[in-house]
């Protein structure tokens, strides 16, 4: 157990210097957010939080754990999602242009073996096998993951804090029955989270980083698939269901936002304020008071999730009919408000 907490030392370590290094280079290249009429902070931002976090998950597991190949084939498609990110960050692309190479990308992980192959009892019926569908279903499911993290990501530290939560839960409902090198990734990615919020979140204007769509949709990429390995393996670690209540919040305010969007004729790529977090802010909260709202109630629903996992694991179609309650009531309460989007 001593080697796996040096290891999280050097993880740490590492974070802290490919972000300082990250953040000169940044300015070098152009890779940096510019204040806009969208965009409330001063100054230009380096956009290196997601670059950082993915080199020092990648290089940590490169030098601390013995992978297989198909982990190191996994780690080189989220390397493309994460470079597809970085481009966009400098070069903005359409957004069918980053649709399409997700679902490539989400397509080569299934065919990989990293599949969705049921969606459990979600109706009480027996287990939903996908059988066919399993490859699709499983690209779409990163896809749609990838995108929701990037479009929560509106404020400072959300996208980042709402993985954490999403991988620290998943921790403690794989504790024990994990096996060590898959516990150390996964705490690997907690760490450089937590680095990167801490530059993220700073006072100090001179290393404060964004993440960009590079970490915005890593981290959706990386939540989607310890989500499908842990609820797909035959060693049965969570149920499907729970795996929507540790990812709730980005994927309930994606479907809402793009359901909103679709209701009133418009794309669902199209740019509002409509987000949970443009709803807080304006209706008076800080953007510190408006993320640590959000996060609280990331924490409840992922807490929610564990406890109908924990106690009552059986009933999967009690915790996902809950689970729809919860984004029903979200969206009907987002309707109501009509004056908060306004410039929607």
């Amino acid at each position: 157990m001593l080697h796996m907490w040096s290891s999280f030392a050097g993880v740490a370590i590492l974070s802290v210097v490919i972000t300082r290094l990250l953040i000169p280079f940044s300015h070098a290249v152009g890779l940096l957010d510019r204040p806009s009429e969208r965009k409330a902070h001063k100054g230009t931002i380096p956009l290196v939080g997601g670059i950082s976090i993915y080199l020092s998950v990648v290089i940590g597991a490169i030098v601390f754990l013995d992978l297989s190949q198909s982990y190191i084939r996994i780690g080189i498609i989220c390397g493309l999602i994460t470079s597809l990110g970085a481009l966009d960050d400098r070069y903005p692309l359409p957004a069918s242009y980053r649709m399409a190479l997700q679902l490539i990308a989400g397509l080569a992980i299934a065919i990989i073996g990293l599949q969705i192959t049921t969606l459990g009892n979600l109706v009480g019926l027996g287990d939903l096998y996908l059988g066919l569908f399993a490859v699709p279903f499983t690209a779409v499911a990163i896809t749609g993951l990838c995108n929701a993290y990037n479009m929560v990501d509106g404020i400072d530290g959300l996208a980042g804090g709402l993985a954490l939560i999403a991988m620290l839960s998943l921790l403690y409902l794989t504790e024990s029955r994990a096996p060590e090198h898959e516990v150390a990734i996964m705490m690997y990615l907690c760490i450089a989270i937590i680095i990167f919020l801490l530059f993220n979140l700073s006072l100090r204007p001179t290393i404060k980083i964004f993440m960009g769509d590079a970490g915005s949709t890593f981290l959706g990429c990386a939540v989607a698939i310890a989500m499908i390995h842990f609820s797909q393996s035959n060693r049965d670690i969570i149920n499907p269901a729970t795996t929507l209540w540790l990812t709730a919040v980005p994927v309930i305010d994606m479907i809402s936002t793009v359901l909103r969007r679709l209701g009133k004729g418009k794309s669902p790529f199209h740019a509002d304020r409509t987000h949970l977090h443009h709803l807080l802010m304006r209706g008076g909260q800080s953007q510190r008071r408006a993320l640590a709202s959000i996060l609280l109630i990331a924490t409840a629903l992922a807490l929610t999730g564990i406890f109908l996992e924990r106690v009552w694991p059986q009933n999967e179609a009690v915790s996902f009919m809950l689970w729809l309650l919860v984004l029903g009531l979200y969206f009907m309460l987002l309707n109501k408000q009509k004056t908060f989007f306004s410039e929607a």
